[in-house]
């Protein structure tokens, strides 16, 4: 049984432990222990020191690389694209900047922007995706070539916004009807798919898609979100691959940094990733240099994923130089032969009526 002089020893025995401690701490162990702490905190302050010295040579060395690409592009682009128009596309979140660097990248390749829309959050709303399933089916009969009958929802609605931008009619040099009404279809109503944020000058030869930069993910993502993240982004892939169906050419610049960013999702994508051209790196000047140069090597035929992230076939597209377009030549207008009048020579080929010679 456990009586007071067990636990007369037991206290004894911590105040001892305790007292030694204390005495060898301020005794023999306090210059070993104050030594290491110190040099610790001095290898601290020369990684900290060592990282800064690194971290400013690299922004150094980044910004040479931006001022020096900078200087070659427009050498580098010119007659890329000569006499061709590119309508831009944006999609919910992209960067201003982004789009703005494009459009130049775009005029010194020797294109012209032909016009700008931007897709809405109704494209990929879950409480509409009825509507929109119904009303890609009212679409498909203003599509030439419609799409294919298994074709998913997003994949006949892109289809319709890239005829809306590149149809044109031979006729006029001017948009079919049928691209006209797409257009009105799509950016009107309650909730439109699209909005205008530049209006068509004229049918386009190609496209030009703009994604988000990297979306970071949130602190407390739940499972729910993250599902939701995932529908967005495959809608969109679906919409690129649609608009990558018409025109002369389409490319997409995104970012590959996540399976959830945009370039990513279309390479994952067995469908997609065999007829959208993407190009990575959004937010970063090499990716708005190589868009010109990916989109001729994409009319040229050579349909790639370019950028230096996660799936990309080559840093830098092919060397492409395109030549301009043909113009649009208009229908010859239908003419009826005319009846020989008594008396006239016969055209050729017609038999000569009775009394003539």
């Amino acid at each position: 049984m456990i009586d007071f002089r067990y636990h007369l020893v037991s206290l004894i025995s911590v105040f001892l432990a305790l007292a030694l401690g204390i005495l060898l701490g301020a005794g023999p162990l306090n210059a070993t222990i104050g030594d290491q702490l110190t040099g610790q905190v001095a290898d601290l302050r020369e990684d900290r020191d060592r990282l800064r010295t690194e971290l400013e040579l690299s922004n150094a060395e980044t910004e040479d690389l931006t001022t020096y690409l900078d200087g070659v592009a427009p050498d580098v682009l010119a007659s890329r694209l000569e006499g061709r128009s590119v309508a831009l596309v944006t999609l919910p979140g992209a960067n201003a900047d982004d789009v703005a660097a494009v459009r130049a990248r775009l005029e010194q390749s020797g294109s012209a922007v032909s016009g700008e829309l931007a897709v809405t959050d109704a494209w990929t709303d879950p409480e509409t995706a009825s509507f929109r399933s119904s009303f890609a089916g009212q679409l498909v009969g203003y599509l030439a070539p419609a799409p294919e009958d298994d074709a998913g929802t997003d994949v006949v609605l892109g289809t319709a916004l890239g005829q809306a931008l590149t149809s044109a009619d031979p006729a006029s040099a001017g948009f079919t009807e049928e691209a006209e009404t797409l257009l009105d279809l799509l950016s009107t109503g309650d909730q439109p798919l699209v909005a205008v944020v530049e209006e068509p000058a004229g049918p386009a030869n190609a496209t030009v898609v703009v994604g988000p930069r990297p979306e970071p993910a949130p602190e407390q993502e739940t499972e729910t979100d993250s599902e939701e993240r995932a529908v967005r982004t495959a809608g969109y892939v679906d919409l690129t691959e649609g608009v990558a169906r018409t025109g002369e050419g389409s490319v997409v610049l995104g970012a590959a940094t996540t399976e959830l960013d945009l370039v990513a999702a279309i390479i994952a994508d067995p469908d997609a990733a065999g007829v959208v051209t993407t190009v990575d790196s959004v937010g970063e000047i090499t990716g708005h240099v190589s868009v010109p140069l990916a989109l001729a090597a994409d009319i040229s035929g050579d349909q790639g994923h370019y950028g230096f992230e996660e799936g990309a076939q080559e840093p830098v597209p092919a060397s492409v130089y395109l030549p301009p377009p043909a113009p649009a030549e208009p229908s010859p207008a239908p003419t009826e032969a005319a009846e020989p009048t008594e008396g006239s020579e016969p055209t050729d080929g017609a038999e000569p009526t009775e009394g003539e010679g």
